[in-house]
């Protein structure tokens, strides 16, 4: 590419967090800075990549089909600590050129993706380098200022799942088929406790045990604080009962606008404190939400820890809504990529505070004293308006040394994991609640030792 049509992508991708027009429109491009291996000048340039196993990017050092290697090739080949930006994530990784098989079988694969490489590799008259680029530190990209922003290793972990092609079209599909009729629940929904602290809900087990042998996840409920899916909520309920291996308690937490805050948040609260009453451990408790009840788990978090009660062992926030200020530049930035908007969200934070401050904890989130919480796993679509909400709240965490995992899913709407409800989830869905089932088994092992 020439250096000036190199310089407006640049400028075009740090400007749309990794969105660019024209001719690369719809490309997964990234970013990636090396070292001048003679001038020592850093120098970037815009590349196409694919995913690899282990979060790895493989990149070709095709040169548009010239007969030389790129200068960028020859950079990392002197020195191999290079910054990849994704326009969501910045990583400084560690670049391998890959040899022999290796090489020839991700071609190959790079190839049936598209067969522009073998035509670059035929004009070229040379063997097309194949570089890996292994993530060695992640951190977020375009945070407000003064925002804390803590390096992965530092309490915070980071993956950007990549989507394959039709992978939205096929989420969509899947959740609109949940509003035409939705699968039968496959789950036993026999009581696993005597009571929940007076609060309604459905227990439901896909995976059998004891709740105070095995624990429970608490399970909160999304719909922007005020609709609830009785249909629905209890099919999500048992997939993560599968994922988490424990039976799973459904809370039908009041709604806004009849029982605005904090009649949800105590809700939550009274029926955690329930479990723990009858002999629940509370290290083996996972609190999940999506949408508002990411909000109320992570709230719950926060006056738990105020009032000196034991805290879960984990808690999971999917699409979380955790700064009520609104103030998250991704609310504008990605409007209309995501099935809510800023309207959205400004009815129903209105409707749940009813004059409350937007800018207190527990209410919101992000505004509390956020050391102390147990091991969170936060996940956000990439495309969702919510994005930053997700990414500040991780970062603030892990700076106030909580550890944090955050999955963020590329091109996905909010709530997008919504999806494994349906008859047949997508992909996607799937990758999700492996993942999710895989974290869960991950800080059990890790406070058992």
């Amino acid at each position: 590419m020439p250096h000036d049509f190199n310089q407006q992508i640049i400028k075009e991708f740090r400007a749309n967090r990794g969105k660019v027009g024209g001719p690369f429109e719809g490309a997964r491009l990234l970013l990636l800075t090396t070292t001048g291996a003679r001038s020592g000048v850093r120098r970037t340039v815009p590349l196409g990549y694919l995913d690899d196993e282990g979060g790895r990017m493989l990149v070709i050092a095709s040169a548009g089909g010239a007969p030389r290697h790129p200068a960028w090739y020859h950079n990392l080949r002197a020195d191999s600590r290079v910054t990849v930006e994704t326009g969501i994530l910045t990583i400084e990784a560690e670049a391998a050129v890959l040899e022999g098989e290796e090489r020839d079988r991700l071609f190959a694969r790079a190839v049936e993706a598209d067969a522009g490489w073998a035509d670059y590799e035929v004009r070229s008259g040379r063997v097309l380098p194949v570089v890996a680029l292994t993530p060695r530190s992640v951190s977020f990209s375009d945070l407000p200022e003064g925002a804390p922003s803590p390096r992965d290793g530092d309490r915070l972990r980071v993956a950007q799942v990549p989507a394959a092609s039709g992978d939205r079209a096929a989420v969509m599909t899947a959740m609109q088929s949940l509003f035409t009729g939705a699968p039968a629940l496959g789950g036993d929904v026999t009581p696993a406790l005597a009571h929940t602290g007076g609060v309604p809900g459905l227990w439901v087990s896909a995976a059998g045990g004891s709740a105070t042998g095995d624990g429970v996840t608490l399970y909160v409920h999304g719909g922007g604080f005020e609709r609830a899916q009785p249909a629905l909520e209890p099919l999500m309920a048992w997939r993560l009962s599968e994922a988490t291996g424990r039976p799973v308690f459904k809370v039908d937490q009041r709604l806004a606008p009849a029982h605005p805050y904090p009649a949800a948040l105590d809700d939550v609260v009274a029926v955690y404190r329930s479990l723990l009453e009858q002999g629940v451990p509370a290290d083996r408790v996972v609190v999940c939400g999506e949408s508002s009840g990411g909000t109320l788990v992570l709230s719950a978090l926060l006056a738990l820890k105020e009032a000196g009660d034991p805290l879960p062992g984990a808690a999971i926030a999917v699409s979380p809504l955790t700064d009520l200020t609104l103030s998250s530049r991704s609310l504008d930035v990605n409007e209309g990529g995501d099935v809510i908007d800023r309207r959205v969200a400004e009815h129903v934070t209105a409707q749940y505070l009813a004059g409350a401050p937007a800018d207190r904890a527990p209410q919101s989130p992000l505004h509390g004293d956020l050391r102390g919480l147990p091991s969170l796993l936060l996940v956000a679509g990439t495309a969702e308006v919510l994005l930053d909400d997700t990414r500040r709240f991780a970062a603030a965490a892990a700076a106030a040394d909580v550890d944090v995992t955050v999955d963020l899913y590329e091109g996905m709407p909010h709530a997008f994991h919504a999806s494994v409800m349906a008859q047949d989830p997508p992909a996607v869905a799937m990758t999700f609640l492996r993942r999710l089932a895989d974290w869960v088994a991950g800080t059990r092992a890790g406070r058992a030792r």
